[in-house]
């Protein structure tokens, strides 16, 4: 300041703290008597000639007379309009105007020392920055100082004005930067004290060392503070301070560029190559480097991603809305042409919240099943719908509109159901494909809509379409489900198979085929339909498209006396289905658990699932479906003696089309093991033959599906019918399917209960040897009890022991019949209210038989006889075992 006229260069990058370290020298100037001057120059006022030297005469600090000449040497006209001009050719208008100005400072300085301050030299416009230097000239002897501050750039932008400062013998240059991690923590630590150590790192990455960025992040949390929500995890505090920092470093970055490829790098969520930038904001690529390097520099980008977590969202909601849905566009564009998945492309398009170009809706479409590959079912929706809401093209929105339904399926079959209308207006036009008409069909069926799905049907098949196979097979796969559909349906459509319910229901994976369930049904036993069935669980992914697939390969081991086998493969898709969000694939697999279960007698298991696939979904959704786990529930809690709850799971209401079903076979026959355990035999009959009848009818009458013959024999025998029940168990062991191990078991422990004595024990041996070869513990032990029981007849005491241990630890329902809670208040009183094992213990009690003596004789428990006799008691009305005989038939009372 001795008459030196110094010049300083303060630079580094947007936000560092160089505005800071002027306004403090501007501090330390005024207070040491010298005159200040000084000026901000602005991006928005680059193009304003001598914009940036008239805001420093703009100060009280002058006279009056001073102000006055300076205005009118700034409002000649001599001053031009052309503001960026090549500061090493200055025109000899702004000559004029330099000296007279220059004159005016060397004339002041004379009397006070002057500082001439210029914040933000980056931006000043050409007439002010050729003025400087013609001050900086004429200078050199006196009590003047220029402090300039200027973003560090990889380009300068006023490379002449440069060159002529640097190098100066009185020219200092003052590079600043961002905070070390150091730096940050003896901020942080200044600031906020003992919280500041749990903080110092976080600030650190999300601000980059950034002073401003890292000043606005300190306020925000000051800010959560005061008010009394102080959270560490600060990514989520407040954010008034941080937005207002980052868009003023936007603001005062040396070009609009800078601000543009920010907002690119928001649109896109990630980074992208220079060229892919350019190209979006047309561009070359050497100026977004140089945006993507001066942002990096300014502590916001880290791998051209950035530091901070809100700092997306900031810059995006700086845009107006057609900002961001234009840039989305181009986005979408830009990322389609360079290759990338269908999702990239639709997110860009979801942002935008259009689909202008057509082929727009095909790359959503693409994305929405990717999606759904990855269960991202929310995302898949967002696509599917923006698609169909610019969708022209009839096929393509039928299309589309399935795909949509069979997302909802996936959680909801009963939300499916609403695209329902659409579906079958495309299937009218002709603009539904073969695919699309049968999953249709489906939802019709499941709701119970079967005559709308007979008339669906009748257009799909006379109607033209991809592939006659294709047809058969879905009408065949539909047609074992729901064996109703082709009843009143009259002569076969075009192009449906011949005999389509009794055709072979075909899929394909690998080239191979697998069996049929109708073969099921055929009543051949073929191990390879089981090594099939497991094969296709082992090579197929669990997905909408292979969910029945894998449903059928369940229900094949299922049905042909694996469950064993097939219970594993149940769980594992069970837990994947939850896993993965799917809460009707969920319920469809637990439903299966439970028939497993009930296969291998382990009824509690088959409770607990068979619940778990009810509370799944809602009735609505389950649909005549919901005949599947009630029929389960009901049969398992039958045969351990909880009626109470086996009449609950009854009285839930369920479709009446459901009787059209298979679903409503399952239930005839649960339902009428229900009726029989609790002496309604003349209804049991009825279930079980209207069950068979059915079964006739639709081509399913085979015993390995459901054995209703076995029901409606022990039914005809409660009913004293014995030539009755002796001809339905023949029927059944000479009939399709009577061979089948679990078949032919139950059939011979039944045959002996109406054949002599002599003849029991080979039967029944027999019977216990078949059902040894399979999982059905129950059953096994009701062959083991009716051995048992006919072998202590015969006088072979110790074997019918030995048998009855053994019994019981097969199948210990099957021996003590436990019950749980009181007969529901539809159950018949009187002996006919009796169970079996109720009547055999009454029947002895009656006899004079002590409860140990009556233990004995039955092989169970003296408390399982006495909890038998409290229900005997309570049936018969009766209070005393000397009551009993009255109440018994005379033909069994005191027989034992």
């Amino acid at each position: 300041m001795a008459g030196r006229g110094n010049i300083a260069y303060i630079s580094g990058p947007v936000g560092c703290g160089k505005t800071a370290i002027l306004r403090k020298f501007g501090h330390h100037v005024e207070r040491s008597g010298a005159l200040l001057l000084t000026a901000t120059a602005s991006r928005a006022e680059r193009n304003i000639p001598m914009g940036v030297v008239g805001q420093l005469f703009q100060t009280e600090s002058l006279s009056a007379e001073c102000r006055r000449r300076v205005d009118e040497l700034l409002g000649q006209d001599a001053v031009g309009a052309e503001a960026d001009r090549d500061p090493e050719t200055i025109r000899k208008s702004d000559a004029a105007v330099a000296y007279g100005l220059c004159t005016i400072l060397l004339q002041l300085a004379r009397h006070r020392p002057i500082v001439v301050v210029v914040d933000d030299l980056q931006h000043a416009d050409g007439a002010s920055l050729q003025t400087l230097l013609y001050l900086h000239r004429r200078m050199t002897a006196s009590r003047m100082m220029l402090l300039f501050s200027e973003q560090s750039m990889v380009r300068s932008p006023h490379p002449l004005f440069h060159s002529e400062l640097f190098g100066q013998p009185n020219f200092s240059n003052i590079r600043v930067g961002l905070l070390s991690r150091s730096g940050v923590r003896e901020v942080t630590a200044a600031r906020l004290g003992a919280v500041a150590p749990q903080l110092a790192d976080y600030f650190a990455n999300a601000s980059g060392g950034s002073p401003l960025l890292l000043s606005a992040m300190i306020d925000d949390h000051q800010a959560v503070a005061r008010l009394g929500s102080l959270r560490h995890d600060t990514q989520f505090a407040a954010r008034e301070a941080l937005t207002l920092a980052l868009s003023g470093c936007l603001r005062r970055s040396e070009s609009s560029v800078v601000t543009d490829v920010a907002q690119a790098l928001a649109v896109l969520g990630e980074p992208a190559p220079a060229a892919s930038l350019g190209r979006l904001l047309k561009i070359g690529v050497d100026t977004v480097e140089h945006a993507l390097a001066s942002l990096t520099a300014a502590g916001l980008l880290k791998a051209e991603r950035f530091r901070h977590p809100a700092a997306r969202t900031i810059i995006l909601e700086s845009m107006s809305p057609e900002q961001r849905r234009d840039l989305h566009l181009r986005a979408a564009a830009v990322l389609h042409d360079d290759g990338l998945p269908p999702i990239k492309v639709a997110e860009q398009l979801i942002a935008a919240g259009q689909a202008p170009a057509e082929w727009m809706v095909g790359v959503l479409r693409d994305a929405a099943n990717m999606e759904l590959a990855d269960d991202r079912l929310e995302a898949a929706t967002e696509c599917l719908e923006l698609a169909l809401s610019e969708c022209t093209g009839l096929q393509q929105r039928a299309e589309l509109t399935a795909a949509r339904a069979r997302i909802e399926w996936r959680n909801s079959p009963s939300r499916a159901t609403r695209y329902i209308r659409q579906l079958r207006w495309a299937l009218g036009e002709g603009c539904l494909g073969d695919r699309e008409a049968g999953t249709l069909i489906r939802y019709l069926l499941w709701d119970g809509r079967i005559d709308e799905a007979r008339e669906a049907m009748a257009v799909w098949c006379s109607s033209p379409g991809e592939s006659d196979r294709v047809v058969a097979e879905e009408l065949a796969t539909i047609g074992w489900w729901y064996p109703a559909l082709f009843e009143g349906a009259g002569p076969a459509p075009e192009r449906s198979p011949e005999g389509v319910p009794g055709s072979m229901l075909l899929r394909f994976f690998g080239g191979q085929t697998m069996a049929p369930l109708a073969q099921v049904t055929s009543g051949v036993s073929n191990d390879d339909l089981v090594v099939g069935a497991e094969s296709v669980l082992q090579s197929n992914r669990l997905d909408t498209d292979t969910l029945e697939l894998l449903h059928a390969a369940l229900l094949i081991m299922i049905r042909l006396d694996h469950p064993d086998r097939a219970a594993p493969w149940c769980e594992s898709l069970l837990a994947e289905a939850r896993a993965r969000g799917a809460a009707t694939w969920e319920a469809l697999f637990a439903a299966l658990r439970s028939d497993a279960a009930v296969r291998q007698g382990d009824l509690a298991t088959a409770v607990k699932y068979g619940e778990s696939a009810v509370e799944g979904l809602t009735a609505r959704d389950w649909g005549v479906a919901i005949g599947d786990p009630l029929a389960n529930m009901v049969l398992a809690s039958t045969l351990t003696g909880r009626y109470a709850q086996a009449a609950g799971y009854l009285k839930q209401p369920v479709p009446d089309t459901m009787f059209e079903t298979r679903f409503g076979l399952q239930y005839l026959n649960s339902r009428g093991h229900f009726h029989l355990a609790t002496g309604s035999h003349q209804a049991a009959l009825a279930d079980f033959e209207n069950c068979g009848r059915l079964m006739g009818d639709w081509g399913l009458d085979l015993p390995t599906f459901i054995p209703w013959r076995t029901g409606a024999a022990e039914a005809y025998l409660r009913l004293g019918k014995a030539d009755a029940a002796r001809a339905l168990i023949e029927e059944q062991l000479s009939g399709p399917g009577g061979t089948h191990a679990r078949v032919r078991g139950a059939s011979l422990r039944l045959l002996a209960g109406v054949s002599d004595l002599q003849e029991r024990p080979a039967l029944l041996k027999e019977a216990v040897s078949l059902l040894q070869s399979v999982a059905d513990r129950l059953e096994l032990a009701r062959a083991l009890v009716d051995l048992s029981r006919t072998c202590q007849r015969l006088g072979d005491f110790a074997q019918a022991r030995r048998l009855a241990e053994q019994a019981l630890e097969t199948g210990p329902y099957a021996v003590d019949d436990p019950t749980s809670g009181e007969l529901p208040p539809s159950a018949p009183n009187g002996a006919d209210a009796l169970s079996e094992a109720e009547r055999r213990v009454a029947e002895l009690a009656a006899g004079g038989h002590t409860n140990r003596e009556i233990a004995r004789q039955l092989f169970i428990t003296v408390s399982t006889v006495e909890q038998h006799l409290t229900r005997v008691y309570r049936k018969l009305s009766v209070s005393r075992r000397t009551d009993l005989v009255s109440r018994l038939p005379a033909d069994t009372a005191g027989s034992a």
